[in-house]
């Protein structure tokens, strides 16, 4: 949801209201989804990740390079994802730390399969829920630029991308400086 998330950003810089946030979104439909329940979910889930954000963090959604705007988004969506958290730390950097950058699908199944028996939650999940998760969050790593697909399919390989100094600078004047090992910085 990058591109919908920097719209609604920059409209949140433009001081718009919520209300004609709103309007814009589920009237004049902005985000060019065909369903009304689509795009008010979306623009629910945009919303909520924006809500806590530091100003800083919206400026920079809104006004930054393209690489600024993926790692930001990133950023606020590590902040209420502990799941992603862990799928970086325990997988990616792991694998990283023995010079290896490939993941594989069996390694996310080995991860998501541990978390599934860990975590009482994620074991009452139905399994279309489960699927839908991991496919959802390997996709934000995918939209993030730190993980890109490759042969055979379900494969990936790890892409550290180097935290833009604008975005880097923030974190750690903000206290956020944990999150840059996470951005894989």
């Amino acid at each position: 949801m990058l591109s919908e998330t920097v719209m609604i950003a920059q409209l949140i810089c433009q001081e718009e209201s919520e209300a004609a946030i709103r309007q814009k979104v589920l009237v004049e439909d902005i985000f060019q989804m065909r369903s009304h329940s689509s795009r008010e979910r979306t623009l629910q889930n945009v919303l909520k990740r924006l809500h806590n954000a530091p100003p800083i963090y919206l400026e920079l959604l809104a006004n930054g390079s393209l690489d600024v705007r993926r790692l930001t988004n990133l950023f606020l969506i590590l902040r209420e994802n502990r799941l992603l958290c862990e799928l970086i730390d325990e997988v990616l950097l792991e694998k990283l730390q023995h010079f290896d950058v490939s993941v594989r699908s069996a390694d996310l199944r080995s991860f998501f399969e541990t978390k599934r028996e860990q975590i009482p939650n994620l074991a009452k999940w139905s399994d279309s829920t489960y699927q839908k998760v991991v496919s959802s969050t390997v996709s934000i790593l995918v939209h993030a630029g730190l993980l890109q697909v490759s042969k055979p399919r379900g494969n990936y390989e790890i892409r550290s991308i180097p935290v833009p100094s604008v975005l880097r600078e923030q974190l750690i004047a903000d206290g956020f400086s944990d999150y840059l090992k996470l951005l894989l910085n």
